[in-house]
């Protein structure tokens, strides 16, 4: 009981229990009209406090409206801002792929001033494709034909198996559809390089037809040797990692890394012509032409 006549809460209750007594005797010697008039000046200050508030509550109802409505046309414009910097970007970076390509075709065109080139980007590989074959986004509108081969700076891809007016198909030197003929730049011994799957999943392939007493070692450069009209010469094929005798002949082969990795090219060159294309060797050249892939 001590304690409740000491708390706060008891201490406010009985200062408004004096107030109100207060106002009691104030209306018994005053009469009623005091009280009211108390009451008057307490319900005209809440007016004026409710008018104000409520004015300040509109007032701040409609900024909010309008900073909303103006948010909204901010980022309106932000967004159309931002869809004109991609487009920018992306301008950007086809103006720089073509320029890297311009550029690496002017230097072969320096040392090959007989090519014709066409610059492609690779656009689509099937995963279910074993020998890395993939789709270039030039076709005959751009005058790519079948058999034409297909290069980059670092050397041989393969060659245009089938090309539609939009678009051709590629088959790289891994697969078993691929014969070059070819040189060791070194020893200028020649033969031919083809492939086969365990050499595609080894992602090499095969230079054939060496004598017994062959001079090939490891570290060679092999080069296209200009037969069969398919490939120009001197274009880079790869390089010699063993030499071995072949399981059932009785000459050897060597077992060569491409320069070109065809997993991975995203950017080739087709050769639509060059001197000496078309002087085939029968036993020097791909398939024959096929018909355009859907």
């Amino acid at each position: 009981m001590k304690n409740l006549f000491q708390s706060k809460s008891f201490k406010v209750l009985l200062g408004a229990g004096f107030v109100l007594l207060g106002l009691l005797l104030l209306t018994a010697s005053s009469g009623g009209g005091a009280l009211s008039d108390a009451l008057g000046v307490v319900t005209g200050s809440m007016q004026k406090v409710t008018t104000v508030v409520a004015n300040n509550a509109a007032v701040l109802a409609g900024d909010v409206t309008a900073s909303v409505d103006e948010l909204q046309a901010e980022n309106a414009a932000l967004r159309r801002q931002i869809d004109e910097l991609n487009a920018q970007l992306v301008d950007y970076y086809q103006v720089k792929l073509e320029n890297e390509q311009y550029r690496s075709v002017l230097e072969l065109k320096d040392d090959n001033p007989d090519f014709q080139f066409v610059s492609a980007a690779v656009i689509g590989r099937d995963p279910n494709e074993l020998f890395g074959g993939f789709y270039i986004e030039q076709g005959s509108n751009a005058g790519i034909s079948v058999n034409d081969p297909v290069i980059t700076n670092s050397g041989v891809v393969g060659w245009v198996s089938s090309v539609t007016s939009s678009y051709s198909r590629v088959t790289t030197v891994l697969s078993p559809d691929t014969s070059i003929a070819a040189v060791n730049k070194v020893t200028r011994e020649s033969g031919a390089v083809s492939s086969d799957l365990l050499s595609a999943e080894a992602g090499t392939v095969t230079l054939r037809y060496l004598s017994a007493g062959t001079e090939t070692q490891p570290g060679d450069i092999i080069v296209t040797s200009g037969l069969g009209g398919i490939y120009p010469k001197d274009l880079p094929i790869g390089r010699v990692v063993s030499v071995g005798p072949e399981e059932y002949d009785v000459s050897y082969s060597a077992v060569v890394e491409p320069f070109a990795d065809v997993a991975t090219v995203r950017d080739v060159f087709v050769i639509t012509d060059f001197e000496g294309q078309g002087d085939v060797l029968a036993d020097l050249t791909g398939p024959a032409d096929a018909e355009a892939e859907p």
